[in-house]
């Protein structure tokens, strides 16, 4: 069993099987949409990972961890053939696969793959989790009514309620930007797997990510205060649920990718200085 699991090619195969296994699992179940996008951005970050140190790796397990890799592996199939909706089961596989494979490359030194596995639990936690556990939105209405008031509107702020004085708006928690501001933070963190830009720089990322979030979604929220006092119903939809919801998201990540852009330059034009 030893020899047999050191073969770099047989674990490539289950990799790619596994990685093959858990789309298809996101295909079958109609599960498209931000769920197919997370999961494409990390596997194709854990896989860049292994890829770009391919020539470092040394494979070295022992029969218990290989069996126990077995097992995890035969129960993801098991496990698959009863999938027809959407199940709590999807999100684990990833981690679960990285896990298997792990086991059957090194044993338990499991600690050699901890950034591609790290990558693959961001796949674990579902927005259901974030909605219900933290509540944001009475920070979102503060920030969001501050911004309406320093910008020249009559506007009183109690609890997650927005009033003006001709209409009103509640901060509901699926508009708070948790969802929003866990996704820059899931970027942030593959960029600081991705990317070895110094300690100080890589706290920088994270932090800067959720704050660029929760900024962004509460000037949205303030533009629909102000359509909801001007009883635009049709712009209101739309920077609500529509296309412009995704504007808010898409202007954000820039912003937060040229934040990323600036520190990885910073990075590397220190490192050019060190070596010269």
């Amino acid at each position: 069993m030893k020899g047999f699991f050191n073969t770099r090619y047989l674990l490539l195969a289950i990799a790619v099987a596994l990685t093959a296994i858990h789309f298809q699992l996101i295909w079958r179940t109609d599960h498209q949409g931000q769920f197919l996008e997370a999961s494409l951005i990390c596997w194709a970050a854990a896989w860049f990972m292994i890829w770009r140190r391919r020539q470092d790796l040394t494979f070295k397990s022992s029969p218990i961890p290989s069996a126990i890799g077995i097992v995890c592996i035969a129960w993801i199939l098991l496990r698959s053939l009863a999938v027809s909706e959407y199940d709590s089961f999807m999100r684990f596989v990833p981690l679960l696969s990285g896990l298997s494979v792990a086991l059957l490359a090194s044993g338990f030194d499991l600690k050699r793959y901890w950034h591609e596995l790290l990558t693959l639990a961001l796949m674990t936690i579902p927005t259901t989790t974030l909605l219900s556990q933290f509540d944001i939105s009475p920070f979102t209405a503060e920030l969001s009514g501050s911004l309406l008031w320093y910008s020249g509107f009559r506007v009183t702020q109690v609890g997650v309620m927005l009033h003006m004085p001709t209409g009103s708006v509640e901060v509901y928690p699926g508009c708070s930007g948790i969802v929003l501001i866990w996704q820059h933070l899931s970027l942030g963190i593959l960029f600081v797997l991705l990317f070895p830009i110094g300690r100080l720089r890589s706290l920088i990322v994270p932090i800067a990510g959720m704050l660029i979030a929760f900024v962004a979604n509460s000037i949205r929220v303030a533009l629909m205060a102000i359509l909801v006092a001007r009883n635009n119903r049709e712009a209101f939809d739309y920077w609500h649920l529509g296309t412009g919801s995704l504007i808010f998201s898409m202007i954000s990540v820039s912003i937060f990718g040229l934040l990323c852009y600036v520190l990885l330059e910073q990075a590397d034009r220190e490192e050019e200085e060190v070596q010269a």
